[in-house]
């Protein structure tokens, strides 16, 4: 083989093998799962918490997978139902790119019977990074490093 073609295909092959510790890794199934070809999208069901607390307008609330908050003003409630995907760089790795957390939140208005679902992501890149409903702007301040806990900041629209 030529000198030149193989200094090419080894050049080919160590950039593939740093694109190995990226933000794409991440999304791979943990070692101690099976397998698949194509990883699917993070859902770690959680008994439901149901913590049915309560939120002032301009104020930030912690929600746990399955909790739901009632905001104090309004007829409104807020419902963290899951983490739909995660491609966030996992502690003590090094990554091409900061990676991003979607969460899905179900709001609703049981006095009118509306309810919606809304996906909101950690960046802003891949998706909103807030929803307004009922006259309320639910903003994603953060995601746990687990996915399991959402940080929301509810305000007036």
């Amino acid at each position: 083989m030529d000198p030149k073609k193989l200094l090419v295909v080894l050049c080919a092959l160590v950039g593939l093998a740093c694109g190995a510790g990226s933000s794409a890794a991440r999304e791979q199934p943990a070692p101690t799962q099976p397998s698949a070809a194509q990883p699917a999208p993070v859902h770690r069901p959680q008994p439901a918490h149901d913590a049915q607390n309560s939120v002032e307008l301009g104020e930030t609330v912690d929600l746990k997978t399955g909790d739901t908050t009632e905001v104090a003003s309004k007829d409104v409630s807020i419902r963290f139902a899951r983490l739909v995907s995660d491609s966030r760089c996992a502690t003590g790795m090094v990554c091409v790119w900061e990676g991003e957390a979607v969460v899905e939140l179900t709001l609703a208005e049981p006095g009118r019977g509306e309810r919606t679902t809304a996906a909101l992501a950690s960046t802003g890149r891949g998706g909103r990074q807030s929803v307004e409903f009922a006259a309320c702007r639910v903003d994603l301040v953060a995601v746990s490093s687990g996915g399991d806990q959402v940080t929301l900041r509810v305000s007036k629209a």
